[in-house]
Formats: C-alpha cells, sequence, structure tokens
C-alpha cells in the first residue's frame, strides 16, 4: 500500500465572507489573518466565489 498525504483545502475566506458579510468583506481585512493561513500547511485556500463576475458588474461597473 503506498503512502500518500491528504490535501485539504480550507474554504473560510469564501464561505464565512459569503455566509456572515453578504460579500462584503475586504482584502485590507482579510489581510491580518491570511499569513498565517498560509503558513498554516493547508493544500490550497479557496478565496473566490461564484457571486465575483455578479458582484463586479454590480458594485465596480
Amino acid at each position: 500500500m503506498s503512502s500518500s498525504r491528504l490535501k485539504i483545502t480550507d474554504t473560510t475566506f469564501r464561505d464565512a465572507h459569503q455566509s456572515l458579510m453578504a460579500t462584503r468583506l475586504r482584502t485590507e481585512e482579510m489581510e491580518p489573518i491570511a499569513e498565517m493561513m498560509d503558513s498554516s500547511g493547508f493544500h490550497s485556500l479557496e478565496v473566490w466565489g461564484g457571486a465575483t463576475f455578479d458582484a463586479t458588474t454590480r458594485f465596480l461597473a
């Protein structure tokens, strides 16, 4: 049996942001924890959701 590592993707920056802040959490509000999240050993961090295009056209256009 071969040894393989479990790879975990953290979705805190996506899910919590969408659920608690109605997609209005700014980058500068996430930056203080970003380095700690990066060094925690996750395989990847998911940081954007499906509403990116919608939010861009509604609030930045």
